[in-house]
């Protein structure tokens, strides 16, 4: 599967490499995710109020992000064939420390480990938009995330099932094994790629300054990204709270198998990447950003119905997804020697967003109950459907 990427150009990507790359990204972020489903039951194992332990997606997300910025530019400055496998291995070992550990604190952070490792996910995309050729290219980001979000939605079933009717830290020995010997197909299947970046290590991290500042289409894209997934975190950092809660009542299980209702994340990502190759990428963001708006404005209706939830849920996923891919389109199309930092950046602002999205629920649902937390969500989706308009306004 091994090829070598000429400087400046691109090679394509073969099925078997695009699956790798799709499942790798997938279990590798997922490891983010298990933990979403699992608060009331992590919370009495470890003898903590459920809602302290809710703290975990926050030091997880932080954990990401700053991955994110001091992690994910190494792409443009190692080899990649050696940085992802690494990266992958370090995640794993701290899948297995979360699985021992015996206090909120130690669990704390081992998820800080796990959170700052996962971020090769984002590693890998920035090298999937290098080696794909520019027809392919929004396509072929549209499949790795489509491989990224499932991961992350079957992530709540899994860990939701597995802790229902086994272990809840059964759940991290095995994500441990699986993201383990991906490691090993990823070395197998990255091409060798030449350095974006020849300057040091502190070089490049200034350079992610100056491409912030240069880049309006980056700003503008971190921005709404940022907004949007702080939408995604409000609603997912308190789902457990809330559909556990009377009167909807449900067990680890059936919180889980909200996931498979998100599945319509995927099919976003996908329509999204296609829309992006043929130069759509503003129009869908805004559609995309107005859907995140309806599915709270559902769940500020009928908070306590749970097929009206559900609904909400597809249409969150499908727009929080979708507007996802059309910012990535946007921001690949610039730069190519550059495009592990602008990922760096770009991804760095949406991991900020979520930390702020599960920081802002967390209070929200603790002191004011979860009505609170939607139209709190509300608040940060109207900014991003007004930001996304702006653009469009600005450009004609």
């Amino acid at each position: 599967m091994r090829n070598k990427v000429e400087a400046g150009g691109a090679i394509g990507i073969k099925r078997g490499q695009a699956l790798v790359f799709a499942a790798t990204a997938g279990f590798t972020v997922a490891s983010t995710y298990y933990f979403q489903p699992l608060f009331p039951v992590v919370g009495a194992s470890l003898h903590v109020p459920a809602s302290s332990a809710s703290w975990i997606s926050t030091v997880l997300q932080l954990g990401y992000a700053l991955g994110l910025f001091l992690v994910v530019p190494l792409g443009d400055y190692f080899d990649r064939r050696r940085l992802v496998p690494l990266l992958m291995l370090l995640s794993a070992v701290g899948l297995v420390g979360i699985s021992v550990s015996g206090s909120l604190g130690e669990l704390l952070a081992w998820c800080a480990v796990v959170g700052v490792t996962s971020a090769v996910a984002q590693v890998v995309v920035g090298m999937v938009a290098t080696i794909a050729t520019p027809s392919q290219r929004g396509a072929a980001i549209g499949n790795v995330m489509t491989g990224l979000l499932l991961g992350i939605l079957l992530a709540r079933t899994v860990s939701g099932l597995v802790a229902q009717y086994a272990s809840w830290r059964l759940v991290f020995i095995g994500s441990a094994i699986v993201v383990a010997l991906l490691a090993w197909f990823s070395a197998a299947a990255i091409p060798r790629i030449p350095r974006g970046h020849q300057g040091t290590y502190r070089q490049l991290l200034a350079s992610l300054g100056r491409t912030f500042v240069e880049e309006q289409v980056v700003r503008r894209a971190a921005l709404i990204g940022a907004l949007n997934f702080a939408c995604f975190s409000i609603f997912w950092n308190t789902s457990s709270l809330h559909l556990s809660a009377p009167p909807l009542g449900l067990d680890a299980a059936s919180i889980g198998l909200f996931g498979l209702v998100g599945v319509a994340g995927a099919l976003a990502a996908r329509l999204a990447g296609g829309l992006a190759d043929r130069g759509r990428q503003w129009v869908t963001s805004l559609i995309m950003n107005t859907l995140i708006v309806l599915s709270f404005l559902i769940l500020l209706a009928w908070p306590d119905n749970l097929w009206t939830v559900i609904a909400a849920v597809v249409v969150l996923d499908f727009g929080v997804q979708g507007s996802h891919i059309s910012n990535q389109s946007m921001i690949f199309s610039i730069r190519p020697e550059a495009r592990s930092r602008i990922t760096g950046i770009y991804m760095t602002a949406y991991f900020l967003g979520g930390s702020l999205g599960s920081f802002f629920s967390t209070l929200a649902y603790r002191d004011a109950g979860y009505r609170a937390v939607v139209e709190g969500a509300i608040v940060f989706a109207v900014l991003a459907v007004g930001s996304r308009m702006l653009r469009m306004r600005s450009t004609g």
